[in-house]
């Protein structure tokens, strides 16, 4: 019999009210030695991983001491759900990697009926997937769903880390992990969270273009410049020194939504095994492209949107993503937005 994804579990990362009970853990982690770029570093002890200065393909030992807010990485998290042949068939033009917890099948069920329907750009080959980790509540009841969701659906990805806030970098870099890994040959990839209205027409036809040569090292989003770590614990964005020490982080795309060319993937995921990872995810994500030397792409003025925007069909046409949308708000203006006449948003706009 296989043991269960709980039993599997490698890693539990714990917010600070959980993280006593990262103590009672530690006896099931092995030490390592550092491995070479582009390889997992194996079963670092989680309070005893080395942690690395900021530079480039450095592995200078500065503690022995790892920050409870300092997710173990690399580390050779598993795959629970996968799908290793989804982009066999056809590379993508475009990979939709959706951040979603565990529990929220609504949310998971309304993207699918709306932006995240991989047929709703006619004769342009998209590949969707939600990342995920184990739930921490309720865990063999939501594992159980997700199973279910996984056969039926087939875009479920998780690997075997605590489904946390302080992990949402963890979700992450398992994106950028399974594209290397599955999907190389996509051409871009957008990762997006849940609560997010996406124009995935205006994505493709407008910014990405399937009609020109693909990009590489391309990374283009609502760019974040000139913005440092909270220090204080009040906020929950708290990185406090021991996790990063810099006043300022370089520039970084916010994480709501933010697309990249494909190749970037593994570069990213290979930088990642060299640097120390912080819990701020879109931010470490900058880190990795200024340890690349790899400038960030200003995309055309507001259309990224890190903000909530009341719903208007003309004004969206124009958007690619908007954020803090529910799913059930998202179900509501989806027709009407499906229903749109762009002729007739142009004549508005000449009024």
């Amino acid at each position: 019999m296989k043991a269960s994804p709980l039993k599997r579990l490698r890693y539990i990362h714990c917010t600070p009210l959980l993280f006593m009970c990262g103590i009672f853990t530690v006896s099931v982690f092995r030490n390592a030695k550092i491995g070479v770029p582009g390889t997992m570093l194996h079963h670092i002890t989680p309070r005893a991983s080395p942690i690395l200065k900021y530079t480039a393909r450095s592995t200078t030992q500065m503690s022995t001491t790892r920050h409870p807010l300092i997710p173990p990485y690399p580390y050779n998290y598993k795959f629970i759900l996968n799908e290793p042949d989804k982009c066999k068939r056809e590379a993508p033009f475009l990979v939709i990697m959706i951040i979603v917890d565990s529990k929220d099948v609504a949310a998971r069920h309304a993207i699918r009926s709306t932006w995240g329907n991989e047929s709703s750009i006619p004769g342009v080959s998209i590949a969707k997937i939600f990342l995920t980790g184990i739930s921490p509540t309720m865990t063999n009841e939501i594992q159980n769903m997700l199973q279910e969701e996984s056969v039926t659906f087939k875009d479920i990805i998780q690997q075997d880390f605590l489904d946390t806030y302080n992990n949402l970098t963890l979700k992450t870099m398992m994106g950028m992990e399974w594209v290397t890994k599955y999907c190389s040959r996509a051409s871009y990839v957008l990762k997006i969270d849940s609560d997010m209205f996406l124009n995935v027409d205006f994505l493709v036809h407008k910014l990405l273009r399937p009609e020109l040569p693909v990009r590489t090292n391309y990374m283009s989003g609502y760019i974040v410049s000139n913005t440092g770590p909270l220090r204080s614990k009040a906020y929950k964005w708290y990185v406090p020194e021991e996790v990063y020490p810099k006043d300022k982080y370089p520039p970084y795309c916010a994480g709501p939504g933010y697309v990249f060319s494909g190749d970037l993937a593994m570069k990213i995921y290979d930088v990642a095994q060299t640097i120390q990872l912080i819990n701020m995810e879109d931010s470490f994500i900058g880190i990795c492209m200024d340890e690349l030397k790899i400038d960030l792409t200003k995309p055309p003025s507001n259309v990224f949107n890190g903000h909530k925007i009341e719903y208007n069909r003309c004004q969206f046409s124009s958007l690619i993503t908007v954020h803090h949308y529910s799913p059930q708000r998202l179900l509501e203006i989806w027709p009407d937005f499906q229903s749109r006449n762009d002729s007739e948003c142009i004549a508005k706009k000449t009024r």
